[in-house]
């Protein structure tokens, strides 16, 4: 680094570069790593859609459940997606399954799919974490 006046030269910057609030993702490798990640947490939620079918809920429970991941979809089916937004629902919809007493016994591929989003949404969703 070097500055000069009040200019600061850095060099090359490669990855997330911290400035002011949030991150900004130089392109490149880290800006098709995210956009990959992204996809797979979409997937993700679709995998939990398709894994409702398994899960012994009853009519209202099931509603309930599905209106809250499809929130989740929306809030994360966008070229910005709302992290906070998805989170809240997520925890909603965790909460429901564990309610309806079939959290524990929905098997490892709804555990894990539950898993994978919460850690990609970040702290916003950690207690979606603690519920699993």
């Amino acid at each position: 680094m070097s500055m000069n006046g009040d200019t600061y030269r850095f060099g090359d910057v490669h990855g997330p570069v911290n400035a002011g609030s949030g991150q900004q993702y130089v392109a490149g490798r880290d800006q098709t790593v995210h956009q990959a990640d992204h996809r797979r947490v979409l997937s993700e939620v679709a995998a939990l859609h398709q894994a409702m079918d398994e899960l012994r809920l009853t009519a209202q429970e099931r509603r309930s459940a599905e209106g809250e991941l499809r929130a989740v979809g929306v809030a994360l089916d966008r070229d910005e997606p709302d992290r906070e937004g998805a989170a809240r629902h997520l925890e909603t919809f965790t909460t429901r399954l564990r309610d309806a007493g079939v959290l524990a016994s929905a098997g490892a591929s709804v555990v894990g799919a539950l898993n994978s989003i919460a850690h990609w949404l970040g702290p916003s969703a950690a207690s979606v974490l603690a519920l699993l």
